[in-house]
């Protein structure tokens, strides 16, 4: 028996992730959790052999989630599923853990042999993803603070805002930027938060 714990933000997704978990007898619900919020203490208590983690959730997102559930529950195995296919999600998650990444538009069919696979001990990654992971690893990675400050641009910051919020100089700010921008191949504030986007570091409007 294959227990498998949930966390998505969506009712109606939970609902029909554990229909189609009911129809196979080798699995068991283990049960759900409604957000990222406290996914590590849910994941400790419940003990599942498998958990579904979404990555685009309110307030605690999935990476932030994924984190908190090595933190409190090492031994957890994470499947992400979800419906980015960002390239920076797919490398944050199984760079930080996750035994499995896969979309929510494959099959039910696929979603079990995914499930039966992190059980068993081994990494799910379909072709199309495994190609984005492999893809985005050739490319030099954004450091927390350049990630903290292209999110800051893609809210309205300008230079000085950042410098006064971040208690930096505006020259260093700039420093930054400059690294943003050729560490996403891009040349201006515009293109860079449109490729943060496009890739997961920066969650569209």
């Amino acid at each position: 028996m294959i227990r498998v714990a949930i966390i998505d933000d969506h009712a109606i997704v939970r609902m029909g992730l554990k229909y189609s978990l009911s129809l196979e007898p080798e699995f068991e619900f283990a049960g759900e959790h409604s957000g990222g919020e406290g996914a590590g203490d849910f994941v400790a208590r419940v003990k599942p052999d498998v958990v579904l983690l979404d990555v685009r959730m309110p307030v605690v997102n999935g990476i932030e989630a994924l984190e908190d559930i090595r933190r409190k529950a090492p031994d957890a195995k994470v499947l992400m599923l979800t419906t980015s296919d960002g390239d920076e999600d797919v490398f944050r998650s199984m760079n930080m853990g996750a035994r499995g990444y896969m979309v929510k538009d494959e099959s039910g069919e696929d979603l079990h042999v995914a499930i039966r696979t992190v059980a068993s001990g081994n990494v799910f990654l379909p072709k199309r993803i495994k190609a984005i992971y492999d893809d985005r690893k050739k490319r030099p990675s954004l450091s927390e603070r350049e990630i903290e400050i292209v999110r800051l641009v893609a809210k309205g910051f300008s230079n000085d805002e950042l410098a006064e919020r971040l208690h930096l100089s505006p020259d260093t700010i700039k420093v930054h930027l400059r690294h943003v921008y050729e560490k996403l191949g891009v040349e201006s504030r515009v293109e860079a938060v449109t490729e943060a986007m496009r890739t997961g570091l920066v969650e569209a409007p």
